[in-house]
């Protein structure tokens, strides 16, 4: 693992950056969550690195927290883009936070561990979906939100054991996982779904009944084609010999990851 720190702007991105303006909203609610799951995720595997004796796993904690840190930072750039044209979204996302905020005041270390590497594992469908099944969908789309979040998604698949291992240590079994990847993938199915509505229904306000027909249309099919894609994989995840490290690499994001140096992502 390497702690790459990507410096894109984003001052004229818009919020339509994919030909496909209903994909790109919807990958826009999930980028606001980042900065507060990430966040999440530093603060439970930082408690957890205090429970941990291995020294290899106590030095991919830290390698784990400094990636997702740089992930969140960069999409909170972009995500400041949105506030202004999207009234309401700030709330949505306090809100998230609050959540979060709860967790970590009532929940066990473990169960706190068990949704994390539940994220992660939503993280890596994510992953593969946007480099082996988007290419139509990012053709003809702004460069530097595609960079993004194929550098963010590549480094997830590349620290992608790290939550699974800490879960493990913590003395976290199948049915602990189980729990917490059903848990992450219900509240963060619900956020995102709030927060694609919210962005969509402001956009379709200054649409003719036709054009917002169409939009609704084609929310409809790309949310199908995304289920579609990702139901074998949800059930994969239920499994009790699943195993992240066992997880192919995807086709493209390994050379990525080669071609930035620690510090530096070009748009």
């Amino acid at each position: 693992m390497i702690a790459r720190n990507p410096r894109l702007t984003f001052e004229d991105a818009l919020p339509h950056w994919a030909p496909d303006h209903e994909f790109a909203q919807i990958a826009n609610a999930g980028s606001t969550s980042l900065p507060y799951v990430e966040g999440y995720l530093n603060r439970v595997m930082a408690q957890a690195a205090e429970e941990i004796s291995d020294p290899v796993l106590r030095a991919q904690i830290g390698l784990f927290c400094a990636q997702e840190g740089n992930h969140y930072r960069q999409h909170k750039l972009f995500n400041k883009l949105l506030y202004p044209r999207y009234p309401g979204l700030l709330e949505l996302e306090r809100a998230l936070g609050a959540d979060y905020e709860r967790m970590l005041k009532t929940a066990r270390l473990l169960e706190n561990a068990a949704y994390c590497e539940g994220f992660e594992s939503l993280g890596l469908i994510h992953g593969e979906f946007f480099f082996e099944h988007s290419e139509e969908l990012l053709r003809g789309a702004d460069a530097r939100l595609v960079r993004l979040w194929q550098w963010h998604l590549a480094e997830e698949y590349e620290h992608r054991s790290v939550c699974f291992e800490v879960h493990r240590a913590l003395g976290g079994g199948y049915f602990s996982r189980v729990r917490g990847f059903l848990r992450a993938m219900r509240h963060l199915d619900r956020y995102g779904r709030s927060v694609a509505a919210h962005l969509l229904s402001i956009d379709r306000s200054t649409m003719s009944a036709a054009a917002r027909a169409e939009s609704l249309r084609r929310e409809r099919r790309y949310r199908a084609r995304f289920l579609r894609f990702a139901w074998p994989r949800l059930l994969a995840v239920l499994l009790p010999g699943y195993d992240p490290r066992q997880r192919r690499a995807w086709r493209g994001a390994a050379a990525l990851l080669e071609q930035i140096r620690p510090g530096t992502l070009s748009g």
